[in-house]
Formats: C-alpha cells, sequence, structure tokens
C-alpha cells in the first residue's frame, strides 16, 4: 500500500515539532543576573524574561528577598512600572505592566539593588503572567559570597553555562537526526513497494 501524502507530511512534523520542543526546554525561563556577587556591594541587576509560549507575556512581577535594597528601576517608555514597600520604607516587590512580550522575544528589566552584608543564599520569586490568563512562577537564586571566593565562583557558573549551551546544541543536532531518520526511513519503504509493483508487472 503506497503510503499517503498526509501522512508523510504529519510524520515529518512529529519530527520537527520534537526538534522544537527540545530546543525550548534547554533554553530554560525567566531569571536573574548575577548569580552571585559579594556583600554590601551595588549591582545593577538584570531580569531576563523570555516568553517561550504562543501567547505574549503581558506582566511581570518581582518579590524581593528581605535582605536587599533597590536604590532604583530602569525608566521604560512601554511598561508601567509599581512598587509596594515593607515597613522600613524598602521595595519589596516591583511590578511591570501595561506593555507586551511576544512569543519567541525576550525582555531585559534593570533593577540597581544593594547587596546584603551577610553571606548566603538568597531566593527571589518572578511571577510571569500572560495573555490568556495563566500565571507561571520562577525561583532565582543568587549567592552572596566573600570577595576572595567570587574568582572561583564565577568560574564555575561560566562553565555551568558553556554547558548548557552545549547540550542545547547536542538536543538540537539529535532533533535534526531523528527527522532525517524518519524521512530516510518513509523513502526506502516506498522504493522497495514500488520495486515490488514493477516486479509483479
Amino acid at each position: 500500500m503506497h503510503t499517503p501524502s498526509w501522512q508523510r507530511r504529519g510524520l515529518i512534523a512529529c519530527g520537527i515539532w520534537g526538534l522544537l520542543s527540545l530546543t525550548t526546554t534547554a533554553w530554560g525561563h525567566s531569571d536573574l543576573d548575577p548569580r552571585q556577587s559579594i556583600p554590601s556591594k551595588w549591582e545593577t541587576y538584570i531580569l531576563n524574561v523570555p516568553t517561550e509560549t504562543e501567547v505574549p507575556t503581558v506582566q511581570v512581577r518581582l518579590l524581593v528577598p528581605r535582605e536587599f535594597e533597590i536604590e532604583m528601576i530602569e525608566h521604560s517608555q512601554v511598561w508601567q512600572i509599581t512598587k509596594s514597600r515593607d515597613e522600613r520604607g524598602y521595595i519589596r516587590d516591583v511590578t511591570w505592566s501595561g506593555s507586551s512580550i511576544p512569543p519567541q522575544t525576550f525582555a531585559e528589566l534593570k533593577l540597581l539593588v544593594r547587596n546584603p552584608a551577610t553571606p548566603g543564599t538568597y531566593l527571589w520569586k518572578i511571577e510571569q503572567s500572560y495573555q490568556d490568563g495563566n500565571v507561571a512562577t520562577w525561583e532565582a537564586q543568587t549567592q552572596i559570597v566573600p570577595p576572595a571566593s567570587v574568582g572561583g565562583t564565577q568560574r564555575a557558573e561560566e562553565a555551568w553555562r558553556a554547558a548548557q549551551v552545549a547540550t542545547t546544541v547536542s538536543l538540537v543536532a539529535i532533533g535534526v537526526s531523528v527527522t532525517l531518520i524518519i524521512v530516510t526511513a518513509i523513502g526506502i519503504v516506498q522504493s522497495g513497494r514500488s520495486q515490488g509493483r514493477e516486479e509483479q508487472s
């Protein structure tokens, strides 16, 4: 029996979908940089917000660990920025709304922050709201370490990022290989059936 063209297209589409799924998974989600800094330093933090769905991001909310002090937030002509403060007058959460991040794009939102005086690991919470009403919640980790250990930690983070890129490239290669195998297999089956029909003739 001859394989219908729509089935061939379906198999190819499945292979391509698998490739795209692997790639999207590898790139990760909303995060905050730097992941590591030193005590009491004024640091520019960058909130990276990608839209990896087919629905635009329409609001981003960052919940700030109590130990951090936000001094300033980068001015934006497209986002409306709202803040809430604690009893000390320190900003505890920031919300960006009134604009959007289209699918397969990202935004960088910057803040000037003073790090805690005490070394340790601190968690930020990120709430990413989409146009369809869904909300994704992420956690970002910041390590505050003594100045003497900064170099080793940075090298470890650079190695981790390099490994992440290498993993993404490997997954893309696997996806391409799977698609080619499917297409080749379909071609071999069709060729064998054609030869069989010719021999019967």
